[in-house]
């Protein structure tokens, strides 16, 4: 806002002049809050503040200090304040567009009147609330801090009146979205964002409790302490004659102090009526990129598939169709209408299949067709299918973007010489590549998912990137010229996010979307403006969102909705999966990260993500004495991957603290963590010996680094080139891991070699598979890469699956000391297409 000395506007204009001068205001007292209001600050010469604001038929008007007199003349009324008015007073104006009589009226009590309401409801009713520093204004949906207005949309500043109406009490879920939308058929994560919001902007109560507290399953409370509201009144009174009328209040005061009141009112009243004919028009350019013009500040949510099973898909330009995958069935179009969806491409074993985009024409489907050997391909299609037109690309990492005029591809290729990434740029038809940027010492591209993304220009691309500062890892969105790989701008994502996945370029032009978040969260989608540098998130939910495409008109965005919520199973070490039973409960994260081991004396040790913080637990193997032994993997950051020592007497983990990952150790009981790298480390295993921790480290390069369990340097093992998931057999001679060889027809493998190698000796055509040695060091045991079942892969033979749950994902397992059991940390992954329509 802006403060004006009115002794300065006096000495330059008339006031007659400055209640007519339109440019004077809009430069200079309007400040857009959202799409409906517009607040105007004054101060004249004793600093007595006045703060309005511009409503659906009213004008507002507060008095920041001190005492006032409210005079002049709007839209042919006089506005009058009939007793000097105490500080921190409310006052209320109203009027008509058809300059209907106007009433007197008090929000203390009803009043008589005699004459046209101007609103339609009566104003006695326009009561308000107080908490701590906040005022609820429910008449005209407003909250304020400090008297000045928190920028909320109406529906959840009626969220919050709902809650506070029950002050103390839990509000069910369904009772809100029955109040909040009737009939209408709304997604819960509309109440879900609207909740977020508001706790973040009250933050918490005096005595630290949220002022809105979440109940699971049950609803939210209000907490805040409701204060009395102000007891004001206001006449208002037709103007018959054409002068202005000023009562006198305070005899004491001087002429001057009048005519500066009536001089304040002039101006802001004629800052109003300005805008009432300006309310739906951009003054200029910089308007239109201003937060209140940002894509998606309200806007609904529609799930557009059922099957539980989609991998990715995209939204065509003319919003029509959805092309998505599904993991078990193919290629798919989805009608945006009607929901009806076709396959247009049936799925094979040895293809795996992931959505790029629509040509820009929407009558072609670019995907990637990824065999068994090293190349993914490009592929392109009819919408309404037929002949596959491949188009070789090679070693491409990460997903692609297509250029607005459809003529090329942007990706990610990874060096695993070098560990370095590479922005490589080609036609769609596979020639003319180029490297357009490669990734500096420190720093790393996105080899995710849609990590990058063309300007509607088509002249530039910002690439999701990441880098270690001073310990730290710190994530970007960095833009470089498309055509040279000059860097342009950087974008700094919050100082809390822990990382970022895919990023979308709206057709706007100003703003970008973005799917990252904490460690407090899943996956969430944000909106960053680039005019004003500021991040805005759109989603808060317990779910994962990936991929994000938009329609050429910005409207509508669609992504996939995840959830993979699971827990651990035990069953025989035979394998017979008829015997499972489940040992823990709730919705927990288990990805396979989760990590399970055993402890000598049966305990079972294994990592979780609640949804809000990863924590380490401790359970027996028939389900009880359930306990959390790490108590700082909250906020930013991670506890993971844990692995018991042979004594049981240390747990050691991989803790990411400040965004970089290391590795740990600690009692068994949870207590006493030490650090025991420092330039990053993840995937540990106990050596035979038991007294080195062997890890991974990407920095420099991917190869097995080892550090002594009692602390001290951390130095080379091996130099094989490796991407973790390393197992030492029982004989402790061998070592099973995950290797990348871009050579190789299969670049990704699993390997086995003597621990004093240089080379891998023995590789199976196996993808990451956190390898578990069998009790005889003959054979290992590996997840399969759909992550589907259990298979265990003989050193000479063929592989045979072991057990498999249909329908659920393996996400890790371990073979209990006494080769008696297997815990299996198990999942149920759903996965769906959500389109968000904006509804500005």
């Amino acid at each position: 806002m802006h403060l004006i000395d009115l002794r300065e506007i006096q000495n330059a204009h008339a006031s007659q002049h400055i209640r007519r001068e339109p440019k004077y205001f809009n430069r200079t007292l309007l400040t857009p809050v959202g799409q409906q209001r517009r607040v105007v600050t004054l101060q004249h010469q004793e600093r007595r503040c006045f703060t309005g604001y511009l409503g659906p038929g009213f004008l507002y008007v507060h008095v920041r200090s001190g005492t006032c007199v409210v005079a002049s003349t709007f839209l042919g009324y006089n506005l009058v304040a009939p007793k000097t008015v105490a500080e921190n007073a409310c006052l209320r104006t109203l009027w008509t567009e058809d300059k209907s009589d106007v009433q007197e009226m008090s929000l203390s009590k009803p009043s008589t009147v005699s004459q046209k309401n101007l609103t339609g409801r009566n104003i006695a009713a326009d009561w308000t609330y107080e908490f701590e520093d906040f005022r609820l204004d429910p008449a005209h949906l407003m909250l304020y801090k400090h008297d000045v207005v928190v920028p909320l949309k109406p529906k959840v500043v009626e969220t919050l009146i709902a809650l506070v109406e029950r002050s103390g009490q839990v509000v069910g879920k369904d009772e809100l979205m029955n109040r909040l939308w009737g009939d209408s058929f709304v997604e819960e994560s509309n109440l879900t964002q609207n909740i977020y919001l508001l706790r973040k902007c009250l933050g918490n109560c005096a005595d630290g409790q949220p002022f809105i507290e979440n109940f699971a399953r049950r609803g939210y409370r209000f907490n805040g302490r409701l204060k009395p509201a102000v007891d004001v009144e206001l006449v208002l009174a037709r103007h018959i004659e054409t002068k202005t009328v000023v009562e006198e209040i305070e005899a004491s005061r001087s002429r001057w102090t009048w005519i500066t009141a009536v001089v304040a009112i002039g101006i802001l009243v004629g800052a109003v009526s300005f805008a009432v004919r300006q309310m739906n028009i951009p003054s200029n350019a910089s308007e239109m990129s201003n937060s209140s013009a940002a894509p998606f500040q309200t806007f609904s949510m529609r799930r557009h598939s059922d099957s539980n099973d989609v991998s990715g898909g995209v939204i065509s330009h003319d919003g029509k169709f959805i092309f998505y995958t599904s993991k078990q069935n193919g290629l798919w179009l989805k009608n945006t209408a009607t929901n009806d969806a076709i396959r247009i491409l049936a799925d094979t074993d040895a293809v795996e299949r992931s959505v790029i985009s629509f040509s820009p024409d929407d009558n072609f489907i670019y995907f990637f067709d990824r065999g068994d050997d090293k190349n993914s391909r490009v592929a392109r299609m009819s919408v309404i299918g037929g002949a596959v037109e491949r188009i070789k690309i090679e070693d491409s990492w990460s997903g692609a973007s297509m250029s607005p005029d459809g003529t090329q591809l942007a990706f990610i290729r990874h060096n695993s010489k070098t560990g370095k990434q590479t922005l490589i740029v080609a036609n769609t038809d596979g020639t003319g590549e180029y490297e357009a940027v490669r990734s500096r010492d420190e720093e790393w591209f996105g080899l995710w998912d849609r990590t990058t993304t063309w300007s509607p220009d088509g002249t530039r691309i910002a690439v999701v990137s990441g880098s270690q500062v001073d310990g730290r890892s710190a994530w970007h969105i960095k833009v470089f010229r498309a055509v040279d790989g000059e860097g342009l701008s950087t974008i700094t994502s919050a100082p809390d996010w822990r990382w970022i996945d895919s990023v979308l370029w709206m057709p706007d032009g100003d703003h970008l979307l973005a799917i990252g978040g904490d460690n407090t969260s899943q996956g969430q989608i944000y909106e960053h403006t680039l005019s004003s540098g500021e991040w805005r998130r759109l989603t808060n939910d317990l779910t994962n969102y990936v991929l994000l495409s938009v329609t050429g008109d910005g409207k509508t965005v669609v992504t996939v909705q995840h959830e993979n919520p699971g827990n651990l199973w035990l069953l025989p070490a035979s394998g017979n999966a008829s015997e499972a039973k489940q040992i823990t409960s709730g919705r927990n994260l288990m990805t396979e990260a989760t990590g399970v081991s055993w402890t000598p004396d049966g305990k079972i040790v294994y990592a979780t993500n609640d949804g809000a913080q990863w924590a380490i637990m401790t359970v027996k193997a028939d389900g009880s004495d359930q306990k959390q032994l790490t108590r700082n993997c909250a906020g930013n950051d991670t506890c993971s991957q844990p692995v018991v020592t042979h004594d049981g007497r240390y747990i050691v983990f991989q803790a990411r603290r400040n965004g970089v990952p290391n590795i740990w150790r600690m009692d068994a009981d949870g207590d006493n963590p030490v650090q025991l790298t420092r330039d990053g480390g993840f995937s540990p295993a106990i050596s035979p010996d038991g007294r080195t921790i062997v890890y991974t480290n990407y920095s420099p390069t991917e190869m097995f680094w080892r550090v002594p369990m009692d602390g001290g340097p951390a130095e080379q093992f091996s130099t094989i080139r490796s991407v973790g998931d390393v197992s030492f057999a029982p004989d402790g001679k061998q070592m099973a891991f995950s290797y990348w060889d871009k050579a190789a027809k299969q670049p990704f493998q699993t390997c086995v070699a003597d621990l004093a190698a240089a080379v891998p000796e023995k590789c199976f055509g196996i993808s990451r598979s956190f390898p578990r040695w069998a009790a005889d060091s003959r054979a290992f045991y590996y997840l399969d890469h759909g992550f589907l079942g259990i298979w265990k892969q003989p050193l000479d033979g063929e592989p045979t699956m072991f057990v498999q749950f249909p329908g659920e994902r393996t996400n890790n397992f371990a073979f209990s000391p006494d080769g008696k059991y297997l815990v299996v940390a198990r999942s149920k992954p759903t996965n769906d297409i959500v389109a968000l329509t904006d509804e500005r």
